[in-house]
């Protein structure tokens, strides 16, 4: 079936799409903000995500720690593993 859009509906058309696609990138921006205050944990930290998962912030590039942790307890055992391996000086 073919429809006729006049030029009328086709511009509403892209700028409703134009608007829904703003929206969306801005409800992204938001959920994968950092929200609440900073905490540190044996020197490393973190801070939760609005959906809940933790990120280490300020690490230097490469760090085992890059990446998002379900719980504050699963990164802080993954600290205190991490400084039980290291090597003794």
């Amino acid at each position: 079936m073919n429809y006729y859009i006049s030029e009328g509906e086709r511009q509403y058309q892209e700028h409703r799409k134009a608007q829904l696609k703003a929206m969306i990138e801005q409800a992204e921006v938001s959920n994968n903000s950092l929200v609440g205050e900073v905490k540190t944990y044996k020197g490393v930290s973190y801070q939760m995500h609005q959906r809940g998962s933790y990120v280490c912030v300020g690490l230097p590039k490469n760090s085992p720690l890059e990446g998002t942790f379900t719980s504050a307890f699963a990164l802080h055992k993954i600290i205190d593993d991490m400084e039980l391996r290291k090597p003794i000086k």
